[in-house]
């Protein structure tokens, strides 16, 4: 038998309502309720529920916010919460999968050997002569040389990285690594650790001499190879062109500029659940809503996020809103509804915008938006409607539960395109 998580529903009713969940039933309540179904991994999926490298298993369940897939792989069986955690983790799969077929090419695998080589005479210069290294390696390159003289003095003095980590960002092997995975359509920065060997792998023939990531990419299948036009060009060359101190800092100062707190700042850059680029990403796309009040309340809750799932859904969640702050209705400000941060429109309808997969009106769910439902005409000012959207559908239940509140709802709203799933 597959056990699905049972702490899944706690922690994301927990993100969504606070402790408001944890303190008092909500009036509106019904006594009926309904358990989540079960669906088949064939049509959630549109028959991609099976690949190379990867199989999703029957049934798929759900907790009443996000389904919970198993996913089969060469590793073993993984449990994955998310319709998005899903797709990222899917894609994933598809490059390691193309990026392991390189092997197959006799001129790659020759690569492959040269710079096995190149990395242990370089770091044992390193470390005996670490600026002389330096210096003959980029000299002539002013802005690479600022680089390294910090990452040789944080290596010497046991501070900062590894000379591995050194030898990398000088030979430029670090950036094509991070091109590599971009145009790929991965995070360079990736917790799946499969993928991530894999990328430090293949870049590496860049030191070989000969090798590009043009010239790694153009041996790989077709459609593997993400059209830029397709992302934010700058967000792309931000990833790319920033080492990760540089992004950090990045990040920071894209926050100072949405009006998120020094603590906020500090909470987010300590969280563990979030990639650095997902950091940036989160802190870019609050930067791009410069007319909307009170974007501390988003950040700071995102750096509560305490599990990966719930991290990946703040992540999301704010891309969603920054593309309807965008294309469908400005926003104003956010309030702290019943510990959840919700979007008050400017003309004063409140935007309750969630990447849930599949809402059921299980006991949980009707009391989070209940409660939600409660807080939002507690407010001073209360909205004069609730826009509610969500990314994946409802059952019939909940969707009659919530109209019976006066919510406009929409199921199936689409993630725009981009990195984020």
């Amino acid at each position: 038998m597959i056990l699905t998580s049972p702490r899944t529903p706690n922690r994301l009713a927990a993100f969504l309502v606070g402790s408001a969940l944890l303190c008092g039933a909500a009036t509106a309540l019904t006594e009926q309720y309904e358990t989540p179904p079960e669906q088949d991994p064939a049509k959630v999926l549109g028959g991609k529920q099976l690949g190379p490298g990867y199989a999703v298993l029957s049934p798929v369940r759900s907790d009443g916010f996000l389904r919970i897939y198993q996913v089969q792989t060469d590793l073993g069986v993984e449990q994955i919460e998310g319709d998005g955690l899903l797709k990222q983790r899917l894609t994933e799969l598809k490059v390691l999968v193309a990026l392991e077929g390189l092997k197959n090419d006799a001129s790659f695998v020759d690569g492959l050997k040269q710079a096995a080589m190149k990395p242990v005479e370089f770091v044992e210069s390193t470390v005996t002569d670490p600026v002389g290294t330096a210096k003959s390696t980029v000299s002539g390159v002013g802005r690479m040389f600022s680089r390294i003289g910090k990452g040789v003095e944080a290596a010497v003095s046991g501070k900062g990285g590894s000379p591995a980590d050194l030898a990398k960002a000088i030979t430029g092997q670090a950036k094509a690594e991070r091109e590599l995975a971009v145009q790929l359509g991965v995070d360079p920065y990736t917790f799946y650790k499969p993928l991530s060997d894999k990328l430090n792998e293949t870049a590496s023939v860049t030191t070989a001499g000969s090798w590009t990531v043009s010239a790694i990419t153009s041996l790989l299948p077709g459609g593997i190879v993400i059209n830029a036009v397709r992302q934010a060009d700058n967000f792309r060359n931000l990833i790319v062109d920033s080492t990760p101190a540089e992004l950090e800092e990045r990040t920071a100062a894209a926050f100072r500029n949405a009006g998120v707190s020094e603590a906020t700042i500090s909470k987010m850059a300590a969280n563990p659940f979030y990639t650095i680029s997902e950091k940036a990403a989160i802190a870019y796309q609050l930067q791009a809503m410069p007319g909307v009040k009170d974007l501390d309340v988003i950040a700071s809750k995102a750096g509560d996020a305490d599990s990966r799932d719930i991290a990946y859904f703040q992540l999301r969640r704010v891309i969603l809103l920054e593309t309807y702050n965008r294309t469908v209705s400005g926003l104003g400000d956010i309030k702290d509804v019943s510990g959840y941060p919700v979007a008050i429109r400017r003309d004063g309808i409140a935007a309750v915008i969630l990447p849930l997969d599949m809402v059921s009106w299980t006991e949980t769910v009707a009391r989070t938006f209940s409660t939600m439902h409660e807080g939002l005409a507690g407010l001073p000012f209360p909205p004069t409607g609730v826009d509610f959207l969500i990314t994946g559908d409802l059952t019939p239940m909940a969707a009659e539960r919530l109209t019976a509140f006066g919510w406009e709802i929409t199921g199936n709203y689409p993630m725009p395109e981009g990195p984020v799933h």
